[in-house]
């Protein structure tokens, strides 16, 4: 059996989509724990109308003594489950019909199982399950690096997960805003994973609505101490040099999100984590990281000038 683990909150609108999707399943061996995180429209009510008389969905509401959150309320989920498998989801993506069949069949001794993610937008146009297509996901020599890196990316609703395989690195973090699948599945790759590929776009992830990382893009203060939290895991694991230059690149980009917000406080709180890190561990890197420095005090007082010194900023 296969355990659909899917948090909701406001999701009146979409929500219909979601486990309809999952309702249209060629493999049928599964339950859906769905866990309301306090929604303040109709999302519950839409969800029993939904979910009437299919006794594999099982709709809970996360418990007061369980923290608000989606992370919370994927680990009152998991406790609520019975399945072999675990498959994270989000209350507003869909499934291809195929996605637990092929999944099933691939797994096998596996510890996880992967595919291509397709991005859309609006209402979702069943014509994307037969014409999307994504760049081939390759094998990794390194997973744990790679996945660290950036070049093997694989978000929380991603991988099919042997649940014996990812128990041991529950519970997934609850004071994370953001990238607390990012910890998690850090976590887990950094111990000697097996898994499979499947190369057809077998999840579409909705791309506009609410979501915390949203958030943090927006703002970047909402998320940034969560960030940090994620990136010490990862540092912790490993500090090998291309992970470092990996994260010392995009604590940058948020240093550079900050000034364009004229948020000093962030903008110092990036430096700071480069520094008490060690990110730039080479020569050339700390002359560079010297530069920007130098540059950023300039900036502080001139307050202007984004155009001309965004350039500078930059490794």
């Amino acid at each position: 059996m296969i355990s659909i683990i899917i948090p909701i909150y406001n999701r009146q609108h979409i929500i219909e989509e979601t486990l309809n999707s999952i309702k249209a399943q060629t493999y049928t061996n599964w339950e859906c724990i769905i866990v309301d995180d306090g929604s303040t429209d109709n999302t519950v009510e839409v969800v029993k109308k939904i979910i009437e008389g299919d006794s594999r969905f099982k709709l809970f509401e996360r418990p007061p003594n369980f923290k608000k959150g989606p992370s919370s309320s994927r680990n009152f989920a998991i406790t609520k489950m019975t399945g072999d498998y675990i498959q994270f989801f989000d209350s507003d993506d869909v499934m291809h019909p195929n996605h637990l069949q092929l999944k099933i069949e691939a797994i096998k001794t596996y510890d996880f199982v992967i595919c291509q993610l397709q991005e859309f937008t609006g209402v979702f146009d069943i014509n994307l399950f037969s014409c999307a297509k994504q760049p081939h996901i390759n094998r990794s020599t390194n997973v744990f690096e790679d996945f660290a890196t950036g070049t093997f990316p694989m978000l929380m609703v991603v991988p099919l997960w042997k649940a014996s395989s990812l128990k041991p690195y529950l519970p997934i973090r609850e004071d994370l805003h953001i990238l607390e699948d990012h910890e998690l599945y850090a976590r887990a790759l950094s111990q000697n994973k097996t898994y499979a590929i499947i190369n057809i776009p077998l999840i579409f992830y909705r791309v506009g609505s609410s979501s915390s990382t949203n958030n943090f893009y927006s703002k970047v203060s909402y998320g940034l101490a969560s960030y940090f939290e994620a990136k010490k895991t990862v540092l912790h694991l490993s500090s090998a040099k291309p992970i470092k230059l990996a994260i010392l690149k995009m604590t940058l980009g948020f240093f550079r999100l900050a000034l364009a917000e004229r948020d000093f406080k962030s903008a110092q709180q990036c430096l700071n984590f480069i520094k008490n890190h060690t990110l730039a561990y080479s020569f050339k890197l700390k002359v560079k990281l010297f530069r920007i420095i130098f540059f950023y005090s300039i900036f502080k007082i001139v307050k202007k000038g984004d155009t001309k010194f965004k350039p500078l900023f930059k490794l």
